[in-house]
């Protein structure tokens, strides 16, 4: 009996030709979700799955780890500090951070040299004061950039690598991660996804995209960039849109952030060899294998010459796009 059996089983396996009949895969739903998340930055997650309960149940515990990432990369948070701005209340004595945010301070470092000092985690007091211009319509007094200048400067961030602590030279320094947290927080999301068995995914915060596996039946996901004008295949200007998969993409530029002062219009993003808000009006796009890379040269492009800034992104493995905008 047990011989008919397994010979029963056999043929409902095989077909006329002997062939194993191999059941189609199950039919994958597109699951999107959106939260708010880095204070105020809209974030949105998009994968493909076969069970809408595992799916929601990925997409809690994507939204939840960026929740805790981000508070840990905060410079926002002082009451408590978080880990971030401990570094800063307790200089210039060094302070234990957890891996994560170990790893986005040797990121901003290895930053700041790709790109020749123009992208500076240090600029805070910088970024403080221009946060107060964008809301008074003034620029910096000149005596407050020139204090500010003093306590900008990534040679008083010291990073020890054994002992897992930094340490700011001086009281006064501050961190900012802006240019760096999303992107890199991307990059543990769709690992995150992945681990979870739901590789085609997209994560996208503000101007900054990651990406797993193409969706079914794609050679990648659409990303479109209308303010970002190129030439296309006729020579005619058309807004630039790509497909991309396992890979990251980031966009800076000032059309929804700056502010006009005196007539010239000055991005948020802060030269930080200078103090001043940016006034090329540029947008870029850059593309790369991870959004820790991506990330920091998107907001490079609005501050570094043309010429000086392709050659960071050949350095640092990356393309991008770039145009300024009349």
């Amino acid at each position: 009996m047990r011989g008919k059996a397994a010979l029963a089983v056999w043929a409902l396996l095989l077909g006329c030709r002997g062939d194993v009949v191999v059941a189609p895969p199950p039919e994958l739903l597109r699951c999107h979700y959106e939260d708010v998340q880095f204070g105020n930055v809209p974030v949105e997650l998009t994968f493909y799955a076969a069970d809408r309960v595992a799916a929601d149940r990925a997409a809690a515990a994507a939204f939840a780890r960026i929740a805790e990432l981000s508070a840990m990369m905060s410079d926002y948070a002082l009451d408590p500090p978080s880990p971030l701005n401990r570094i800063a209340a307790l200089a210039p004595a060094p302070v234990e951070v957890p891996p994560q945010l170990f790893a986005a301070l040797e990121l901003g470092v290895a930053a700041h040299a790709l790109t020749d000092g123009a992208f500076d985690i240090t600029a805070k007091p910088f970024v403080q004061l221009w946060r107060v211009s964008r809301r008074v319509g003034e620029l910096p007094p000149a005596e407050r950039l020139a204090r500010a200048r003093k306590f900008v400067g990534i040679a008083g961030l010291e990073l020890d690598p054994e002992a897992g602590t930094a340490r700011l030279a001086r009281q006064g320094m501050w961190l900012d991660l802006g240019g760096v947290a999303k992107g890199l927080v991307g990059d543990e999301v769709v690992a995150l996804l992945r681990a979870r068995g739901f590789p085609r995914c997209r994560y996208h915060a503000g101007g900054d995209m990651v990406f797993g596996d193409p969706p079914p039946g794609e050679e990648g996901w659409l990303v479109e960039v209308p303010d970002l004008r190129v030439s296309g295949p006729d020579g005619a200007p058309k807004s630039l849109s790509f497909h991309i998969a396992s890979g990251a993409a980031s966009v800076s530029g000032d059309v929804y952030r700056f502010v006009e002062i005196d007539g010239v219009r000055y991005s948020h993003v802060i030269d930080p060899r200078t103090g001043l808000g940016v006034t090329d009006h540029r947008i870029a796009c850059v593309r790369g294998r991870r959004g820790a890379d991506t990330d920091p040269l998107a907001t490079a492009g609005l501050v570094m010459a043309e010429d000086g800034w392709r050659a960071a992104l050949r350095r640092g493995g990356c393309e991008g796009h770039l145009a300024t905008r009349r």
